[in-house]
């Protein structure tokens, strides 16, 4: 069963859950950020970042850290606005559903949260409601900023995609800041990680037809799953997977398909996250084990 209590992190209000294995923050004071994630006795897996803030039209946009959910593609006008008032909060019973307010395009975010009753693992719902007064074209779009010093995990696809095997199967997206020499990358057939030690920002992007990613740290292995959905339009030229690294966190990302998101409709996009434990960082030899192909 889970526990939901009312409490502080960070100096924010927030609302924490807990099912004996793991435990959430998600503030409530401004919003929705799930700015706590880890096992129930723990450090937090997230990124605290209380004090970074990012411009944006409308004026600044506290960063904070932890998870949020955005829309692509990213422009500076609509995917920086600032969240800063409360959103609304409706306990479950196994969790907590937190809408925040209409952005500039009447744009409003939601994240529900349900926790697994006898597991380290959490249905993360992502909802994007147009309460504007025109259709937008968009994507959502699930950011996990986790501490660095850990090992990104990125499943690349395999076998052909045509009878003959004379079609590609994959590409990647690279951002103008990406430098393909870093070092930080390590590039195989199979999977693609990247070291999240100091270094310039970097960012990949791809296709991902395993549904998941994942980053170790410290012990544990965080995996993020979600549907592919390898028959529609992704934005960022097919992306529904991304990596950002910078000096003092890691992004782990998913993208749901591009929609054109209607007056009065709402799109959703779903994460399941799990802990496990894992001493040292899982290989192509050792994945098996934590229930992940590749």
């Amino acid at each position: 069963m889970t526990k939901i209590t009312e409490g502080q992190f960070n100096g924010m209000a927030s609302l924490w859950l807990e099912n004996g294995h793991v435990r959430l923050a998600v503030t409530t004071d401004r919003g929705p950020r799930v700015v706590h994630w880890g096992w129930a006795d723990g450090a937090n897996f997230f990124a605290e970042l209380p004090d970074v803030v990012l411009d944006s039209s409308q004026g600044p946009l506290h960063l904070l850290g932890g998870h949020r959910l955005w829309y692509a593609p990213e422009v500076r006008e609509t995917t920086y606005w600032p969240d800063d008032d409360p959103p609304d909060v409706e306990q479950t019973q196994n969790g907590a559903v937190f809408t925040g307010r209409p952005d500039g395009q009447g744009i409003v975010k939601e994240i529900a949260l349900d926790l697994s009753v006898g597991a380290p693992e959490v249905k993360v719902v992502h909802t994007l409601r147009n309460t504007g007064g025109a259709t937008v074209r968009l994507a959502p779009w699930g950011l996990s900023m986790c501490r660095p010093g850990g090992l990104a995990l990125l499943p690349q696809p395999q076998g052909p995609t045509d009878a003959d095997g004379f079609l590609p199967n994959r590409r990647f997206s690279l951002w103008p800041y990406t430098d393909v020499t870093d070092a930080r990358f390590v590039w195989d057939n199979r999977l693609v990680s990247i070291k999240v030690e100091p270094g310039p920002n970097t960012k990949l992007g791809y296709f991902n037809t395993h549904g998941w990613v994942a980053y170790w740290l410290e012990g544990t292995l965080f995996v993020k799953h979600f549907d592919p959905q390898p028959e529609a339009q992704h934005p960022d030229w097919g992306c529904n997977a991304e990596c950002f690294v910078a000096p003092t966190f890691l992004e782990l990302e998913t993208l749901a398909p591009l929609v054109d998101l209607a007056v009065g409709a709402e799109v959703t996009h779903v994460e399941t996250w799990r802990l496990q434990g894992a001493a040292e960082p899982p290989t192509l030899d050792t994945l098996a084990q934590f229930k992940l192909d590749v």
